[in-house]
């Protein structure tokens, strides 16, 4: 009884979100939680948050990301808005429970990072991210965004450069150095010599001389 009321209900939902033009699908159960930003439906459809980006597991903050997102969608039925297929071949969406936008809780409670778009909802998850980073909530408290060495002898910046997909690394003489900050949930480092830099597959940065 009351699973066909829920049923029912976002059906109405759907109907309203069709009304306003609004691409959607009801998806199926989530049976699966891959990561902090990644599941999969009972269809075998995997899905990945539209414009959240959350860290790896491994990676500071990737287990609690992934707890995070079971607790919320795991055995439920979610909305799925505006799907499109991203330069990796996955399909990205805006995911919704209840009303709620899932991708803009998981920003704004500190499990991912917003990402450049986020659709039709992208003031909303911008402001998200504002949130979470003035607040030093989850993936922006010190343990996982650090922009001074937690080891004085290890001060060597290990930085990810996301537009040329280089794995470059930064000594204090370098230009930019003191306001670089390595964020951790990205996978980003500290090193304690050039040499340990260079073996995990660092280059040095165009920045230094």
């Amino acid at each position: 009884m009351i699973k066909r009321l829920l049923l029912g209900i976002m059906g109405i939902l759907g109907m309203w979100l069709a009304s306003m033009g609004v691409p959607y699908l009801v998806g199926e159960e989530v049976v699966e939680v891959m990561d902090g930003d990644t599941f999969k439906l009972r269809n075998n459809q995997f899905i990945r948050l539209f414009g959240a980006d959350a860290p790896e597991i491994g990676n500071c903050y990737g287990d609690e990301a992934r707890e995070r997102l079971t607790q919320l969608i795991l055995e439920k039925r979610v909305f799925i808005r505006e799907p499109v297929t991203d330069i990796y071949r996955r399909v990205v969406a805006l995911v919704y429970l209840d009303g709620e936008l899932i991708n803009e809780k998981m920003v704004r409670e500190g499990f991912a990072v917003y990402t450049r778009s986020g659709g039709s909802e992208t003031e909303i998850m911008k402001k998200a991210n504002e949130y979470a980073r003035a607040n030093s909530v989850g993936i922006f408290q010190p343990r996982c965004y650090q922009k001074d060495p937690p080891d004085p002898k290890c001060t060597i910046k290990g930085n990810l450069d996301r537009d040329k997909k280089l794995m470059v690394y930064m000594t204090s003489a370098c230009l930019y150095y003191d306001k670089t900050i390595i964020e951790q949930f990205r996978g980003e480092r500290w090193f304690c010599s050039v040499d340990e830099a260079m073996k995990a597959g660092f280059v040095k940065s165009v920045n230094c001389k």
